[in-house]
């Protein structure tokens, strides 16, 4: 009778152990399976490196400190409608001899935004990485201040429509938070803007 109870325990107490970790290991899971936001919405920012298209004489600035702030709404889990605002750096063009005759200028400071508005696609690559593809199109200002031959100073501002095309990826540090590195590029011959630039987004 006792070996039979002592049997009947052992068994109860494996079985109980048994439940005890499938439901742990079921808890785990789910903890850490990436959750749907409840509205759908993500914001973020980045920062890195913005370099222009334009041409170079006696020195200009290639790459200077530039950045983006964004927004979305999902529309779909893995498709989501998205604004863009990037802030480019200020950047030095200097001119000399016949290019600064051509031009009509010797120095140039160029500043330039854009607001985007498209679509950002995201593809799950492996656990905890998505690919992010944009597709949309930029409203563009650019600034230009130049001092002229006669060392008179003239300010030139100009807005444009260009398409805008970017590439990312990104790595999921939380369930809401995102780690990021994108490419941007906004298309207009030599007055194109290029992005390089890490950050993150934060999902609710």
């Amino acid at each position: 009778m006792n070996a039979t109870a002592s049997r009947l325990s052992s068994s109860l107490v494996s079985t109980a152990a048994a439940l005890l970790m499938t439901a742990g290991a079921s808890a785990q899971a789910q903890e850490l399976k990436p959750v749907d936001p409840p509205f759908g919405y993500y914001v973020g920012a980045t920062a890195g490196f913005g370099i222009n298209n334009w041409h170079c004489d006696e020195s200009c600035d290639r790459a200077v400190f530039s950045g983006k702030v964004f927004a979305a709404k999902r529309l779909t889990p893995g498709l989501a409608a998205e604004v863009n605002y990037f802030i480019f750096g200020k950047r030095d063009r200097v001119n000399v001899g016949a290019v600064a005759t051509r031009e009509g200028h010797t120095l140039e400071t160029r500043k330039t935004n854009a607001w985007t508005v498209g679509i950002n696609w995201e593809v799950d690559l492996i656990q905890d990485f998505t690919n992010q593809i944009r597709v949309g199109f930029a409203r563009v200002e650019q600034k230009n201040e130049r001092t002229l031959l006669n060392g008179r100073l003239s300010e030139v501002k100009e807005d444009f429509t260009a398409p805008y095309l970017g590439a990312g990826l990104a790595f999921r540090l939380t369930n809401e938070i995102k780690l990021l590195s994108n490419a941007d590029v906004i298309f207009k011959g030599r007055k194109s803007e290029y992005l390089l630039s890490v950050g993150a987004m934060a999902e609710f």
